[in-house]
């Protein structure tokens, strides 16, 4: 089954409907520190079990890509606070801090160069005004015109061309469910409008799929290259070669047997890290050991990654669990 799911947009909503406020009870913190909800992980579980095909996002957030949804399968249309892209070589960057930093709304440049090819780097936030990606709208009209089901999640559906997605799907023969507290648009084409809260209609989905829904980790993938005597050290999307900058800084020590040998301090830079380390004669008694330090928006501890100083290159997936403090690595 190819199903396809919009979901959608919180804080467009509100800036595409100027009276409309935020309950004054309504508790916010920012987008890096937020935890997927429920919803969120209800969809990494489906897509892991091959039901959930694409999701076509109208929220900026990033919250897809953190709870662990696949890059592949995901459409961020108004962009992802947390990425930014060379208009030149079309190189992306994620980072694990907001990319914004430009006052005029119309003003994407970041002060980033990209480390390809040198050229200023741009935002990728979508304001009013603006097109839309364009390789990210063709990829989702294409999904929507083989979807057998659309379920959409949030969106208002007044926000063109984004509401013409779940038509597609209606007018190809799919069948299109809508959850949403008021009705929208699109209510006559859909074999279902639920007017319920995102997570409620998901946990009842989940239920009624007898498919539990998972527990929220923060998952990070890490390259690490021996060559040389120089260690590469850079944090990858899960599922693409994308640089993703996880680290504030990072401690490079080289030990043999319990004495230290090396000790890089404190290294601060932009990713890949790439250090050279000088010992006369290297010998396979000694170890690698990387101090990770993070932009802690978790409260995140220091991780530290032990491995043969040899030439070689290792990719290493660490799983945190913001209930518990702890880290495990896979």
């Amino acid at each position: 089954m190819n199903t396809i799911l919009p979901t959608g947009p919180g804080v467009w909503e509100l800036r595409d409907h100027p009276g409309a406020k935020r309950s004054p009870t309504t508790r916010t913190t920012t987008s890096t520190k937020a935890i997927p909800s429920a919803t969120h992980m209800a969809l990494v579980e489906l897509a892991r079990r091959n039901l959930l095909h694409f999701v076509v996002s109208q929220n900026t957030d990033g919250l897809h890509l953190r709870s662990g949804l696949p890059s592949i399968m995901l459409a961020e249309l108004h962009g992802n606070s947390n990425l930014e892209t060379c208009q030149k070589c079309h190189t992306k960057y994620l980072r694990d801090f907001r990319t914004r930093t430009a006052a005029a709304v119309h003003d994407h440049a970041t002060n980033r160069k990209c480390t390809q090819c040198g050229s200023t780097l741009y935002d990728s936030i979508i304001n009013f005004g603006e097109s839309l990606p364009k390789h990210e709208l063709k990829t989702s009209f294409d999904h929507a015109r083989q979807a057998d089901v659309c379920l959409v999640l949030g969106s208002s559906l007044r926000v063109t061309p984004a509401a013409h997605i779940p038509m597609i799907v209606a007018q190809h023969g799919g069948k299109l469910a809508i959850g949403n507290l008021q009705s929208t648009p699109l209510a006559s084409l859909a074999k279902l409008n639920i007017h319920a809260m995102c997570d409620d209609l998901m946990r009842k989905l989940m239920e009624k799929l007898n498919i539990s829904i998972p527990e929220w980790e923060l998952h990070r993938r890490i390259r690490i290259t021996i060559k040389q005597q120089t260690v590469s050290i850079i944090g990858l999307d899960l599922n693409q070669d994308i640089a993703y900058t996880l680290f504030s800084t990072v401690r490079i020590l080289i030990k043999q047997n319990t004495q230290t040998i090396y000790d890089s301090k404190l290294i601060k830079g932009e990713e890949p890290i790439e250090h050279k380390i000088h010992i006369n004669q290297p010998n396979e008694n000694m170890n690698l050991y990387i101090e990770l330090n993070w932009q802690e928006h978790y409260n995140e501890p220091m991780y530290t990654i032990n491995i043969p100083f040899v030439d070689s290159m290792k990719e290493i997936h660490l799983f945190y669990n913001p209930k518990t403090g702890s880290w495990r690595e896979e």
